[in-house]
């Protein structure tokens, strides 16, 4: 089902063309396209999810919730290229509606972006977790911590994501401005408190503070 050009492939670009192209078929009824996008997204999905909620089982409802609602109302389905901010905010915003239904409300702003530890690597962690022995993963596991969840959050869709900033905005409900700020007051306190950090992280880092898309 996947375009040949596009199996196996490690080039951003052809799977980026993969994820429209199973987009495409999914929308106009395709079921093993959608099975294929479930499986495509569903790890990631889970991953960014469980940065707010720690409740497998509400996190697992509400994936398939999401999932449902896709093949249910396929044709209504927006018809997109950027099909993995559209995936976030979704589940975001099933995820702040469960939150709220089972406790004191929450406020956009108040939606937590949780912290994990060491036997769940953080997306930001898994970045350089390559480089970096145990001691040095705890560290910055500890300076991540004293982020606000609103600045971990913004750097996980950042780099674990690969969303632009505009994506990122969509996603948080703010405008390009605020991500650009707490991107840029992130980072800026990692690299204050451990300078050596940001060279680990390489073109990557560089490019959000050049490009800043």
């Amino acid at each position: 089902m996947i375009p040949p050009e596009a199996r196996n492939s490690q080039n951003q670009y052809a799977l980026h063309a993969t994820e429209v192209w199973l987009w495409q078929q999914f929308r106009a009824g395709s079921r093993e396209a959608f099975e294929q996008l479930t499986g495509y997204f569903y790890r990631d999905l889970y991953f960014y999810g469980y940065r707010f909620t720690q409740d497998t089982d509400l996190l697992k409802d509400c994936l398939q919730d999401l999932f449902v609602d896709l093949w249910v109302y396929r044709r209504k389905v927006v018809d997109t290229e950027y099909i993995r901010p559209y995936l976030y905010k979704s589940l975001r915003r099933k995820i702040f509606r469960e939150l709220n239904r089972g406790g004191a409300p929450l406020t956009d702003d108040e939606l937590p972006f949780l912290e994990l530890d060491d036997d769940h690597p953080t997306a930001e962690q898994q970045l350089i977790q390559t480089e970096l022995a145990s001691y040095q993963t705890s560290r910055l596991n500890a300076l991540l911590s004293r982020l606000s969840a609103r600045q971990r959050e913004a750097i996980h869709l950042k780099f674990y994501g690969e969303l632009t900033n505009d994506q990122i905005a969509d996603v948080l409900n703010v405008n390009k401005q605020s991500v650009a700020n707490l991107l840029h007051r992130g980072l800026t306190r990692l690299r204050e408190e451990w300078p050596s950090l940001l060279p680990l992280l390489g073109l990557c880092i560089n490019a959000l503070f050049s490009r800043q898309s």
